[in-house]
């Protein structure tokens, strides 16, 4: 009940509301032994604030009326102006005492400054709106700092276990979570989705784990049923079942560490002689809700920003234009988005994307006429407004254009090179155009904007180079372990790269055999993962 209420009223009662509640002391972590090969203590449960249970508030509390603006200013004095500072008020897992473990990694950060100059940088356009979501929820705000540990405030982030975003969300977990991924959109990425889901996971784990935020943290990382596993060993064996006990997967036994050990540092940046970035503890951007299909490449122009920051906001975006079904968020920087906004009060939906105009001829079907345009006939029924699927002769309908994967985000000013021709010959066709080049199926499409596997003598075809992609900021670095089965040809189609870019990479021949644990480097497009 309590949560509904602070949603009705201004959003400037949460941190007040927060800081009271986490007055509650946290006990400090107890000095013991380390633990072998690990050098890590064990650690104290702190339980997670309950804003179900509103019993230490009396009920005019609970049904105070909005304040007025006298209020509203003298309150606005109260709260921090800070990001960091506010992060500071809400930690509630940090410990006085800091374990072997925590202190190792701590060390760690201070070695390597330009490294939270980096991940600090990346947080910024996010992290307020982590830290309100967070707090809303009445959760620790160390774990505003969580996707420091997991992506490095990267959205773009892509693991070789195929996690995504900021969270890093395998696609089994994502699913789970009401996560959406298809060709148009990767709610992974999407930040306002990811950190809602993110909050039920981590909340939902906090739970399941009796209330020890260390053993949902590790949850996180290495799976509920590894640490579940783990805890009953040890329960059976009668030793102790805390974080800091069970046995852990080597990532997971440094992640939580590594958490706490940022916290630490901001919690008290003038001990360790570290400069904190000014964060304003104040929204980075707007949300805009989009009820039908637009074109992005019109929402960057409209907006006037650059295109790599709303990437950066957008990355859940994989084609040109949004989905053409549901409703979406675009995310703007503060004071962008009115000409977006008054645009869409003033325009018909049906011209916010491009389109083609076909003119219904004697034979036609809509399933045909969808399947000659690559496109789904449910697509061509909501854009043309159709009731039936009967046709016709010389109806004009719209072609809504599929929009090739991330090509609204191409950058002209990233110096790539001019692109690689073909012209296509007598008994060409894509795969053997594909094969030829050392490319795929779906590049060449999707370079080529076609909208089927046909092709006309004499036509014109890129073909190259994909060291324009390699130069691409959206293009991360990935070391990726061979499987079992693998192959050249399996494992560039899987990461839409060339055989002839893995081999160059890596340095090895395209008739080399792969070992499974071999490692090999790829530079992938984020965008069209």
């Amino acid at each position: 009940m309590l949560s509904v209420v602070l949603k009705a009223s201004s959003k400037r009662l949460l941190l007040p509301l927060c800081i009271a509640l986490t007055a509650l002391s946290c006990a400090q972590l107890p000095e013991q032994d380390p633990v072998a090969a690990t050098n890590e203590e064990p650690t104290n449960v702190v339980m997670a604030l309950n804003l179900d249970k509103p019993s230490e508030l009396d009920d005019k509390t609970l049904t105070a009326e909005p304040l007025d603006q006298a209020e509203n200013a003298k309150l606005a004095e109260t709260l921090p102006t800070d990001l960091w500072q506010r992060l500071r008020s809400g930690f509630a897992l940090t410990p006085e005492s800091i374990p072997a473990s925590v202190v190792k990694q701590r060390d760690w950060y201070l070695r390597n400054p330009s490294y939270l100059k980096t991940v600090f940088g990346r947080a910024e356009p996010f992290i307020f709106y982590v830290t309100e979501q967070l707090s809303e929820a009445g959760l620790p705000l160390e774990l505003a700092l969580l996707p420091i540990v997991e992506s490095t405030y990267d959205p773009l982030a892509y693991s070789h276990s195929h996690a995504v975003g900021l969270w890093q969300f395998i696609p089994s977990t994502g699913e789970s979570l009401g996560l959406r991924r298809d060709r148009w959109y990767d709610g992974r990425r999407d930040v306002i989705d990811s950190t809602d889901a993110a909050i039920t996971y981590l909340t939902r784990l906090h739970r399941r784990f009796d209330n020890d935020w260390l053993l949902a943290l590790a949850a996180y990382n290495s799976g509920q049923g590894y640490v579940s596993k783990s805890i009953r060993r040890n329960r059976k064996a009668q030793k102790d079942t805390d974080f800091w006990s069970i046995k852990l997967p080597r990532e997971t036994r440094n992640y939580v560490p590594q958490l706490l050990a940022l916290a630490t540092l901001i919690r008290d940046p003038e001990k360790y002689g570290i400069e904190l970035p000014a964060i304003a503890n104040q929204p980075f951007f707007e949300i805009v809700e989009i009820n039908s299909q637009i074109d992005l490449r019109t929402v960057v122009e409209l907006s006037g920003i650059e295109l790599a920051d709303f990437t950066r906001l957008n990355p859940a975006f994989r084609r040109s234009l949004t989905p053409p079904q549901k409703t979406h968020n675009l995310l703007l920087p503060v004071g962008t988005a009115q000409p977006l906004r008054d645009m869409l009060a003033t325009t018909d939906p049906r011209s916010w994307v491009p389109h083609t105009e076909y003119a219904v001829t004697h034979g036609d079907t809509l399933s045909e006429i969808a399947a000659r345009f690559d496109i789904p006939t449910a697509w061509l029924r909501e854009r043309n407004s159709l009731k039936t699927d009967r046709l016709q002769l010389k109806q004009v309908l719209l072609i809504p254009h599929s929009g090739s994967s991330g090509d609204y985000l191409t950058n002209a000013k990233s110096g790539a090179l001019e692109p690689n021709y073909y012209t296509v010959r007598s008994g060409d066709s894509l795969w053997s155009i594909a094969k030829k080049f050392n490319t795929s199926i779906k590049r060449l499409r999707e370079t080529n904007k076609l909208s089927s596997n046909t092709l006309q003598l004499n036509d014109r075809l890129v073909v190259g180079s994909q060291a324009t992609e390699v130069k691409s900021e959206h293009v991360r670095k990935l070391s990726y372990r061979v499987r079992r089965g693998d192959s050249l040809s399996l494992i560039a189609s899987r990461f839409d790269v060339a055989i002839s870019d893995i081999t160059s990479w890596n340095k090895i021949g395209r008739s080399a055999l792969l070992q499974p644990g071999q490692r090999l480097t790829l530079f992938i497009n984020a965008l069209k993962i």
